[in-house]
């Protein structure tokens, strides 16, 4: 169904709107991309929009950890996923994370880290206000990543997961700004930790998990000796692994004795973190991240925060191919906030219904999403 001809290696994502999110076990040669791959450097692509698949390039990206792929397709028209943040703001900001995270990794001074630090806020308050002036609130970005950029990537994400929620109860631009970069520099005290162990392929054991718990209190205390950040900031990144019921690190906080932004960035840590795939193990499905996160609602998340968080993120964002619970395929068209679990869908099987739209948190159907890779 999915097949683009060999000959059809010239479509213009400008000219063709019409795109499906599949995950890379579904990709075949012969498909085209709707968008574009990121490489290595955030602002030189991997591969390009109207780029034709070969085996070749499928195993390639396989073994870099890439995800999914956006492809042209037939049956969606009119379905164009809408960047939370301009794909030029995301390429730039992850070119900068990674600077950061250079920097420290190769021990520069405090003077340099201190510029390298101011060129991040400047960028991260355009990811602020790229956010702000957004009229839809709901997270639903695929982000087509790979193992070796997973560090930057998921610094971004948290940073964007933060504000989100943050905008959605009200923060000031101010606190929003100090937010995303809580979000951006949650993990940089990982860059004082050996290589051995933050790049390690597998689980870490108990010895190394207690090395890697050291990390909120080095970022802590690297970015309190640039004297550039507010204690709000430094103490929300310091406290992102406390856990409301007082099992977290690294001082056992519990309740609203953890700080506001720390509760923020904890939920946004998990979520991002479940969400991509790692070289041990592949990302978890929608539904299972859902209910993982209302499982540890009120033991390891702040339960009122997580309630307002689960409205403002999509379990199945604009493009993604889902299996429903008869049997069926579909793609999903639109989210609807308040209903992350129940998006607008286009039918994709059987051909009897195929291309027909259906608002699965309005129709009085008993048809529920069962998973989002496995079809």
């Amino acid at each position: 169904m999915y097949l683009i001809h060999k000959e059809e290696t010239a479509i213009s994502s400008v000219e063709v709107k019409e795109l499906i999110y599949l995950p890379i076990e579904k990709l075949t040669e012969g498909m085209v991309l709707a968008r574009n791959i990121p490489g290595t450097n955030p602002m030189l692509p991997f591969a390009v929009s109207g780029y034709q698949l070969s085996e070749h390039i499928i195993n390639r990206l396989k073994t870099i950890g890439v995800q999914g792929a956006y492809i042209h397709t037939a049956l969606t028209e009119g379905i164009e996923p809408v960047d939370l943040v301009e794909p030029e703001l995301k390429a730039k900001m992850l070119t900068s994370i990674r600077h950061a995270f250079d920097q420290n990794l190769k021990k520069v001074t405090i003077q340099s880290s201190m510029q390298t630090y101011d060129e991040l806020a400047a960028v991260s308050k355009s990811v602020v206000m790229n956010i702000l002036n957004m009229d839809e609130y709901l997270f639903q970005m695929i982000d087509i990543r790979d193992y070796d950029n997973y560090t930057y990537s998921h610094s971004l994400y948290v940073g964007i997961l933060s504000v989100l929620l943050g905008k959605f109860l009200g923060l000031s631009l101010t606190e929003l700004n100090d937010l995303a970069l809580c979000g951006l520099l949650h993990d940089i005290g990982k860059t004082d930790i050996s290589l051995e162990i933050t790049n390690k392929s597998g689980p870490l054991n108990d010895e190394e998990y207690e090395i890697m718990k050291q990390h909120p209190s080095l970022s802590y205390e690297k970015l309190r000796k640039t004297n550039m950040f507010s204690q709000v900031i430094l103490h929300g990144i310091q406290a992102h692994h406390e856990k409301f019921d007082g099992s977290g690190y690294p001082f056992g906080l519990a309740g609203k004795k953890i700080p506001l932004y720390a509760r923020i960035l904890s939920i946004a840590d998990v979520y991002d973190a479940l969400s991509s795939t790692r070289p041990y193990r592949k990302a978890w499905p929608p539904r299972r991240i859902f209910d993982y996160l209302t499982s540890c609602s009120s033991s390891h998340f702040d339960p009122d925060l997580l309630a307002a968080f689960l409205q403002c993120v999509s379990a199945y964002p604009i493009g993604t191919i889902v299996q429903l619970s008869d049997g069926s395929t579909a793609v999903v068209k639109e989210n609807t906030p308040g209903f992350t679990l129940r998006p607008v869908i286009r039918f994709l099987t059987p051909s009897a219904i195929a291309g027909k739209d259906v608002d699965l948190s309005h129709e009085a159907l008993n048809i529920t999403i069962i998973d989002d890779t496995d079809i």
